[in-house]
């Protein structure tokens, strides 16, 4: 640091008088031609003077242009030297009772420039700002900045926030629970080993160990270190400081500190050798550590900094009078100093300092603030979760969440092995190539986030056949994400009742959208119920006309006809597949059911398309067969009844019919065709359109609506229950659909209460 003239109120700035003649900087002509015949107003020039052969000093007096009463303690004018380094401009505040304020940066300790503090002018690096300075841009900038310190309003969006300390070249990163360990003042001593992250000693992770399990580290340079904290206060209103490089610096390391460093420092010591249980000789070999925890009381907040040493322990302990060198020949290398001896400064600007930043680990908590999200999304998304499938689109938006701090524990079930035309989508690389895809899947997602616990089943979700240890874990999970892609997974699903909630996500054949189902909390509307609705809102929504439809979109991939992958090009996967991630991130924390389905037009854009359907379902059992109907169809054909009253109306149920686990789910109902008479006392269904309706249904769903029975409404007053007539068409609806051998579905819609609904079938 500068000396300071104990005489008159401003630092002294040095170096050699010069004439406006030997200014040899072009931005330093600048601003002194700007003062002399532009400027006179706003500042005058008081003298010039070189520093070092190589810094150019203008030392002016500054009209700040501020209030009566300041936020901070400026002057109506202040006394500033500009100095220029390698053209780059520095403006010091010369005045000794100057304040500390925000946006302001310490000098370094052993700067030549006078003074302790500059103003920041410009958050950015020195080359892309350069271009836009004059001499007048340092004069509009500098009574810019007095103008905000005046009125405290000192940030803007184009400033850095406060801090305490200027970036180090290096950074720690630490996992939160050895941080933990390391920020208790008073706690035992933290064995840290630091290492190299890749080939840049930039970046250091610490990893803890045992100090028992260790050789001798005495004059082992390998990176092990004792490690401490040490708390101090300071008041510095948001200025930064400069980091000291060598442990004499500490006295003066930080403006505005409350307590000496050093005293602090060697007391600490002195506990970490009383402690009992070290062995002293091991101990003393450590190199040293520190964390200081600033409390930045202006501003409320806190900042951690490291300080590691290439001394060791001991070398330290004889620097602070704690310790000496003992003969050789004697047990121990040093021996305790009673009473403690004094503080040697010479010794201490012998021991260098790596300054260091500190960086966590990227965990759940870390993540998840990266992302914008906080802890309430992380228990709301749940902490437990079964993934189904780890292919395209399981593996992108499983990799996404990851990254965004979602889960704490991950099961990723699937039973397939990566192969060549997986390549084309999928987040691994050739390398996993033969190899189990949820075992690769794992190890990827391992090596992003340290701190998730993922366990792999290498098993295919099958009706009534998959493992006990899928059962439980199906049933012990907080949420279950079905990413398989497959119509069997979702159902299957919807068949077992002891499992915890789910939400399936998968793209259509054409890969322009993405669909994303989500079962209410209670499991009210399971996903074959959503399923069925979502094939309902393709047929009833005509910005969703082509959204099922194939095209020709599938090849050959394994030499066999059955050996298929979508021809979706990676680049609208991996958008489809963020956009999944992010709708899934949005809609799980919610307890309600939804249908969302994101499709992506030829220019990139993105159609949002979201239901939220009507909580509530009831079922029937015939023959072995479940036939399911939501209060969100049901309330349509209620709406359909009320627009035909007095008279009776109907029409032909579509619904999703699977044989092999015996369900039915209706889908929707289609109004009467045009060829229909009903009167107050009765319907007859016309046949007008009917077959080309239930096609047009068929081709827009890929086949997976299909007919499924008869609706009809029933007048005001009467019961829901079948009528004689009613029973009879059962029968005929039965003889018509033997063929498919499945039973016909008859709901009747009557007046809203108790029992506004019946669903009949054919026992």
């Amino acid at each position: 640091m500068s000396e300071v003239s104990q005489e008159g109120p401003f630092f002294e700035v040095g170096g050699d008088a010069i004439s406006p003649d030997d200014l040899d900087i072009d931005l330093a002509k600048s601003l002194f031609d700007f003062v002399q015949n532009h400027g006179g107003h706003a500042a005058t020039v008081e003298e010039l003077r070189r520093i070092d052969r190589r810094i150019e000093v203008i030392v002016l007096n500054l009209t700040t242009c501020i209030s009566q009463e300041p936020k901070y303690g400026v002057l109506p004018e202040e006394r500033l030297a500009v100095a220029f380094i390698n053209d780059e401009p520095a403006v010091v505040p010369l005045r000794k009772e100057f304040p500390l304020t925000p946006h302001s940066y310490g000098l370094p300790i052993e700067s030549v420039l006078p003074g302790s503090m500059t103003i920041c002018l410009d958050d950015r690096p020195w080359d892309d700002a350069k271009a836009d300075y004059s001499g007048a841009e340092i004069i509009r900038r500098a009574i810019s900045w007095f103008g905000r310190v005046d009125t405290g309003k000192v940030d803007d969006a184009l400033q850095l926030p406060h801090t305490i300390f200027l970036p180090a070249e290096q950074t720690i990163v630490m996992c939160s629970t050895l941080q933990t360990q390391f920020c208790d003042p008073k706690g035992p001593p933290v064995f840290v080993r630091l290492k190299a992250l890749g080939e840049s000693d930039n970046y250091l992770v610490a990893e803890a160990y045992e100090a028992a399990d260790t050789t001798d580290p005495t004059g082992n340079s390998a990176g092990e270190f004792v490690g401490f904290t040490l708390g101090v206060r300071a008041q510095n209103s948001g200025a930064m400081w400069h980091r000291p490089t060598h442990l004499g610096h500490l006295r003066s390391m930080l403006a505005g500190g409350q307590e000496d460093l050093l005293e602090l420092l060697r007391r600490r010591l002195n506990e970490i050798l009383n402690t009992p249980g070290h062995a002293l000789e091991r101990l003393y070999g450590y190199r040293m550590l520190i964390q200081f925890v600033v409390v930045n009381e202006s501003q409320d907040s806190v900042e951690p900094m490291f300080l590691g040493t290439e001394a060791s322990l001991g070398e330290i302990g004889v620097a602070t009078g704690l310790l000496f060198k003992t003969p050789e020949g004697v047990a121990h290398s040093f021996g305790r100093c009673l009473p403690v001896g004094e503080i040697d400064e010479q010794l201490l600007e012998g021991i260098r300092l790596m300054s260091a930043n500190l960086s966590f680990s990227f965990e759940g908590e870390v993540a998840s603030i990266y992302a914008g999200h906080d802890e309430q999304w992380r228990e709301e998304i749940g902490k437990n979760v079964v993934v189904l499938g780890a292919g395209s689109i399981g593996s992108q938006c499983i990799t996404s969440l990851v990254r965004e701090g979602a889960f704490e524990k991950l099961t990723i079930v699937d039973d397939d092995v990566f192969a060549p035309h997986n390549l084309a989508r999928h987040v691994l690389r050739g390398s996993a190539l033969g190899n189990s895809k949820t075992a690769m899947l794992s190890d990827d997602l391992r090596a992003i986030r340290t701190d998730l616990v993922i366990e792999t089943i290498c098993e295919k979700l099958l009706s009534a056949r998959q493992s006990e240890k899928l059962n439980e874990t199906l049933a012990t999970s907080d949420r279950i994400l079905d990413l398989t892609a497959s119509l069997g997974a979702s159902r299957t699903l919807s068949a077992i009742s002891k499992r915890s909630r789910a939400i399936s996500a998968f793209f259509n054949p054409s890969g322009s959208a993405v669909v994303v189902l989500q079962e209410d909390a209670a499991r009210t509307l399971d996903l074959a119920n959503l399923e069925a609705l979502y094939y309902a809102e393709i047929c009833q929504n005509q910005s969703l006309f082509d959204h099922l439809r194939p095209g020709d979109q599938a090849v050959v991939s394994g030499g066999q006809c059955r050996s298929v992958t979508s021809r979706i090009p990676a680049s609208k996967a991996a958008m489809l597949s963020s956009i999944a991630a992010s709708v899934l991130g949005n809609n799980m924390p919610s307890s309600e059911p939804s249908i969302t389905i994101a499709s992506i037009n030829a220019d990139g854009g993105t159609n949002m398309h979201r239901v939220t359907p009507t909580i509530g379902s009831m079922s029937v059992d015939a023959n072995g067969w479940k036939i399911c109907l939501t209060d969100a169809v049901a309330r349509k054909l209620q709406n359909f009844r009320d627009a035909h009253l007095p008279n009776e109306t109907g029409g032909i149920l579509l619904g999703v019919v699977d044989h092999s686990r015996k369900r039915i789910d209706i889908s929707m109902g289609l109004e009467a065709p045009p060829d229909s008479s009903g009167s107050p006392s009765s319907f007859e269904r016309g046949v007008q359109g009917s077959i080309d309706s239930i096609a047009e249904a068929r081709a827009r769903t890929m086949h997976q609506l299909t007919y499924v029975g008869e609706w009809h409404s029933h007048p005001r007053g009467a019961r829901t229950t079948p009528s004689l007539t009613d029973a009879a068409q059962l029968v005929m609806l039965r003889e018509e659909l033997m063929a498919e051998q499945r039973p016909p579905a008859m709901v009747i819609v009557g007046d809203s209460g108790s029992n506004p609904i019946s669903l009949e079938v054919h026992q």
